[in-house]
């Protein structure tokens, strides 16, 4: 007698031929033990500003989590006072990839709007060339000029030792380019001005 194994069914994007892609986050943290930075990788969120509600996070809001906010890249959640995150972080990071896969449901709060995919892509390049690519041309003499950012290409100045280095390139692709695809989808490419 021969035993087969039936396959499940699968979702309608696999049967398309694509995978649905799940919500890629990592925590960071902040100045403020009580906030946690989640970065989110490969989905745009709808908005910045408050968030009241969402899929999966509403069991945790006003309980564990006194706030939720979303800026470009990333989502700022508070917890409650008395709450550690070594304990909530496994039930946020569930219920935040649960909200992220149906952010056509979340409740904006006061103040919240929509940024368009320039500012938003403008805004992470930013980010990082304040932050750990620009440590990376610092630690080597030089700096990195954000310069702007349009139609999925962010554009930036070389300067100091970085000016004409080989291996500001290799920082520029591997590192901004990189990261920032990760983070903002519709991103194309780095250029120097």
């Amino acid at each position: 007698m021969r035993i087969t194994r039936r396959r499940p069914p699968r979702c309608p994007a696999a049967r398309a031929g694509r995978a649905p892609a799940p919500a890629v986050i990592h925590p960071e943290r902040t100045g403020d033990p009580a906030v946690l930075r989640w970065v989110v990788h490969g989905v745009e969120l709808p908005f910045v500003g408050p968030l009241l509600g969402a899929p999966g996070l509403d069991e945790l809001l006003g309980a564990e989590l006194t706030a939720v906010e979303a800026v470009p890249g990333a989502l700022l959640v508070t917890a409650a006072p008395g709450g550690s995150w070594r304990e909530l972080g496994p039930r946020a990071r569930t219920a935040l990839v649960t909200a992220l896969g149906r952010i056509g449901a979340w409740a904006p709060g006061p103040g919240a709007r929509r940024l368009g995919p320039d500012e938003t892509l403008r805004w992470c390049a930013r980010e990082l060339i304040d932050g750990p690519v620009g440590e990376i041309a610092a630690a080597h003499g030089g700096s990195i000029e954000l310069v702007g950012a349009r139609d999925g290409v962010v554009t930036v100045r070389m300067h100091g030792a970085c000016r004409g280095c080989p291996a500001a390139v290799l920082t520029m692709r591997q590192r901004l380019e990189t990261q920032l695809r990760r983070r903002v989808p519709g991103m194309r490419a780095v250029e120097e001005a």
